[in-house]
């Protein structure tokens, strides 16, 4: 018997009993955390603010950059670790490294010629750098109007390789054409982990490494039982930790993989579901 009832039907659900209460959430940034339009609701950051003040850790788990969330995580006073790079890298805001996994080198530069193969855009992430072949692209340009960082064109992404390994690689391109070459990818190499975030956005970090792994260590690093953590999210990067922990809720705009994971679909979008299920079940 589950012990949460659902804020609205969701499309399947795990059988699991929680504690009473979360010890730690994590929230997954783009389209949960915040609104289309980038901004952050007045009502999610209160919630966030009067959750920690009772004790609660709250994690930033994302597929960005760590220098990407960082001014978000600052906004809402975070101060432990910092999931980004969909689990490639776990860092405090002061430097504290728990680990980092990048994508092998190898893989990477089959990326460069798989990437032109299929008509995409490829990002590269080296020392939390976004690394691309120009910055003269509309997906580029798009890219980083989200991600409000400095692109670094280099014009030969095989020779930037050389230099280190990146923690994450990005293909961007057509979101018709987006779940297609998802497949192709995850055909092609098994040795890495694939999944869509954005609709325009394939996520490619090292096979063994996604948002639930890392959430796992951040919670072991605490202290504190996954049955005991809230997971929030909207996406099909989100899905495994969704499942993992203990509350796994979905957003009312989440992709259908997202719902299906979780265990509490909100009745609000974005920003209001998140305060929604703090206010439902970390709060009350």
């Amino acid at each position: 018997m589950r012990v949460m009832e659902c804020m609205c039907p969701v499309e399947s659900a795990n059988s699991r009993r929680p504690p009473a209460r979360p010890r730690l959430v994590a929230i997954d940034v783009d389209d949960t955390l915040l609104e289309a339009d980038l901004t952050l609701l007045a009502e999610c950051a209160d919630a966030i603010s009067r959750a920690r003040a009772t004790g609660v850790r709250v994690v930033l788990a994302t597929g960005r950059m760590f220098s990407s969330v960082r001014p978000y995580a600052e906004r809402l006073g975070l101060d432990g670790y910092m999931i980004t790079y969909n689990g490639g890298l776990i860092q405090s805001l002061q430097g504290e490294r728990l680990w980092h996994r990048p994508v092998p080198r190898e893989s990477a530069i089959r990326l460069v010629d798989e990437a032109r193969r299929v008509g995409f855009c490829l990002n590269l992430y080296l020392d939390d750098r976004l690394i691309v072949e120009t910055d003269d692209d509309e997906r580029v340009q798009y890219y980083v109007s989200i991600a409000g960082v400095d692109a670094v064109p280099v014009g030969d992404l095989k020779a930037a390789l050389q230099h280190g390994e990146p923690t994450k690689c990005l293909f961007v391109g057509d979101a018709d054409r987006r779940d297609a070459v998802i497949a192709e990818l995850q055909a092609s190499f098994p040795e890495l982990k694939i999944t869509g975030s954005k609709p325009r956005f394939i996520e490619v970090t090292h096979r063994e490494i996604h948002k639930e792994v890392a959430l796992a260590a951040v919670a072991e690093a605490y202290g504190i039982a996954m049955d005991a953590v809230m997971a929030v999210g909207d996406a099909d990067n989100d899905a495994t930790m969704l499942a993992r922990a203990g509350w796994g809720v979905a957003v009312a705009n989440a992709s259908p993989g997202a719902r299906r994971a979780a265990d509490i679909v909100t009745e609000g979008a974005r920003g209001r579901g998140v305060a929604e299920a703090f206010d439902r079940f970390v709060l009350a």
